[in-house]
């Protein structure tokens, strides 16, 4: 009885230490697992970001003298919407983090920055200046944070994604402002945007030479930036569940078939 006895209560020690090891805490390797995990899916996410931007916005988001008023609010806010709503809900379903535009919008802004300053810079001595990248930072912690607070797909669809087109208008603004200042050259006034494209070449193709706000919308109270911000909002709830097909048929629905198969 007495070695019964001890042999249980052997038993029940190695079962504390076991399952105590179970529950343990590895703060070191959980740490450093999170920080290679979330690093090495920056350049993917921003890659992702920066080919869906080439691919919808193309020279409207490139050069300078594009970065007009009548397209550049309605195709760029499309273009720039679809990662980050993807990431949005990846994150918010796995982890429920609101952080999925945030950390879109700052892979998507390190990655831009890295091709402008060492391909268009580095190699063939393109100006920053001219192909600055703009950012969608501001625009991304809104949308969290209309998902944090609302905790509903459908109206952060609606209300982040009408205030997405004027929150990244008014943030690179900013930086585009100095660019649309009027000035003349070769007897004609135009903007300093309109001068670097004149200056600084490229393939001369015919849609390279059309003229930057050229079109009926300016008969609309001699305006385009107001109608062409109420549209872009328009478009970027379309952009934004475009994204969250992405997110849900692409990346989430295939794991769960195959976790489910095999």
């Amino acid at each position: 009885m007495a070695a019964t006895a001890t042999a249980v209560s052997a038993a029940d020690a190695e079962r504390e230490r076991l399952r105590a090891l179970l529950h343990k805490q590895y703060r070191w390797l959980d740490y450093k697992w999170d920080l290679v995990f979330w690093i090495t899916a920056a350049f993917v996410v921003g890659a992702a970001a920066d080919i869906t931007k080439l691919l919808f916005a193309g020279d409207w988001d490139f050069w300078t003298d594009w970065k007009d008023r009548q397209w550049w609010p309605i195709v760029s806010p499309f273009a720039f919407i679809i990662i980050p709503s993807a990431l949005q809900y990846i994150q918010w379903l796995a982890w429920r983090f609101p952080t999925g535009a945030t950390y879109t919008a700052v892979a998507m802004f390190l990655c831009s920055w890295v091709g402008r300053v060492f391909q268009w810079q580095g190699f063939v001595s393109y100006p920053l200046a001219f192909v600055w990248p703009a950012t969608i930072i501001p625009a991304g912690i809104f949308l969290d944070w209309v998902l944090l607070k609302t905790k509903s797909f459908i109206l952060t669809s609606i209300l982040g994604g009408m205030v997405w087109a004027f929150v990244f208008w008014s943030s690179n603004y900013i930086t585009l402002a100095p660019y649309l200042q009027p000035t003349q050259f070769m007897g004609h006034v135009m903007s300093v945007a309109d001068v670097q494209g004149i200056q600084y070449l490229r393939s001369q193709t015919p849609e390279y030479l059309r003229l930057v706000e050229n079109g009926t919308l300016r008969s609309f109270l001699d305006e385009t930036q107001y109608v062409s911000l109420v549209f872009g909002a328009t478009v970027a709830i379309a952009g934004y569940w475009i994204g969250q097909l992405i997110a849900r048929w692409l990346a989430i629905w295939p794991i769960g078939r195959f976790i489910k198969r095999y």
